[in-house]
């Protein structure tokens, strides 16, 4: 994704930016822990997954001049190591709703691409219609709904964006929880 402008609710404009993380800094595990608890009602990353995930996995930050304002964390799929899992991704309240999940998203999606992915998988909340919409808008399919979560019911929906669209996919079982 090209760097581009957005002007804010105050009048100032700031350049936006997608860009993968290199280097692993403590100030980064607490953006990435802080960024997923303003999103997500339940924390998904203790200091140590957070690590673990920026070292490991693929993380890419969204930028707005030299301020974290959104992550997006990815792994490859052990049984479809030409696939990538998208586990969480969060932009700050305050520059939500501004058309910037959808390039977020494929500012990510563009560098999966180059680095020779073939697709990327998400589960979301099958009652989360903001997240489902933007995914949906972005090329996603939904592939199958899973069974209700037991403890809490809730029912979550496998999503599925190929990235080269001549590239065969391995097509998934159904999955339960």
């Amino acid at each position: 994704m090209e760097p581009f402008q957005i002007d804010s609710a105050v009048g100032r404009s700031f350049s936006i930016k997608v860009e993968e993380v290199r280097e692993v800094t403590d100030e980064l595990v607490r953006t990435l822990i802080e960024i997923d608890l303003q999103t997500f009602s339940e924390s998904t990353y203790s200091n140590y997954t957070a690590r673990v995930f920026l070292s490991s996995g693929r993380v890419f930050l969204l930028r707005a001049e030299d301020s974290v304002i959104g992550t997006c964390v990815c792994t490859r799929a052990w049984e479809r190591p030409n696939e990538a899992l998208l586990l969480t991704m969060g932009i700050r309240p305050g520059w939500r709703g501004r058309g910037l999940g959808h390039r977020f998203f494929e500012g990510v999606a563009g560098r999966l691409e180059q680095k020779g992915l073939r697709a990327i998988n998400l589960m979301v909340s099958r009652d989360n219609r903001r997240a489902m919409r933007i995914y949906q808008d972005t090329g996603f399919e939904i592939v199958t709904e899973m069974d209700p979560d037991q403890r809490t019911g809730e029912i979550f929906v496998l999503m599925r964006k190929r990235l080269e669209v001549n590239s065969p996919v391995t097509e998934f079982p159904k999955p339960t929880l």
